[in-house]
């Protein structure tokens, strides 16, 4: 039987779906590159959240796997990688917040920084996660 928390789970997750799907069709016409992209990234971050909510309601009910040998190579290698890459891309960021003058910029290079640094987190703890 299933908890009423995973199906409030589900149901965010359902939730997050359809609201990116609807957010995706209202910026089809919307010419200014600069809010059609932001709303594109609020849209795929409802994706992001869907798949959240949608991994943690197969953890709840036990439904997660544990990885083959090579799936954990795999995984290890491409979190290296990506640790890597947040971290450069973070410091890349940081440059061009002390450099970038024009207000409206430098709160979108904050919104990146932020982005990349939560990035880089969820990548070394699922590392940890992974190797432990």
């Amino acid at each position: 039987m299933m908890s009423k928390e995973v199906k409030r789970i589900e149901t965010m997750a359902k939730m997050e779906e359809d609201y990116s799907a609807d957010l995706s069709a209202s910026i089809k016409g919307i010419t200014n590159i600069v809010i059609r992209e932001l709303l594109k990234s609020v849209s795929l971050d409802s994706q992001k959240h869907a798949g959240f909510y949608t991994g943690l309601a197969s953890l709840l009910k036990g439904e997660s796997k544990a990885l083959t040998e090579d799936e954990y190579e795999t995984l290890e290698e491409a979190l290296k990688r990506h640790i890597e890459t947040e971290s450069k891309m973070l410091q890349e960021v940081k440059k061009l917040l002390k450099t970038e003058k024009d207000s409206r910029a430098k709160t979108l290079l904050r919104e990146i920084y932020a982005d990349e640094a939560r990035h880089h987190a969820l990548m070394r703890n699922l590392l940890v996660a992974v190797i432990t």
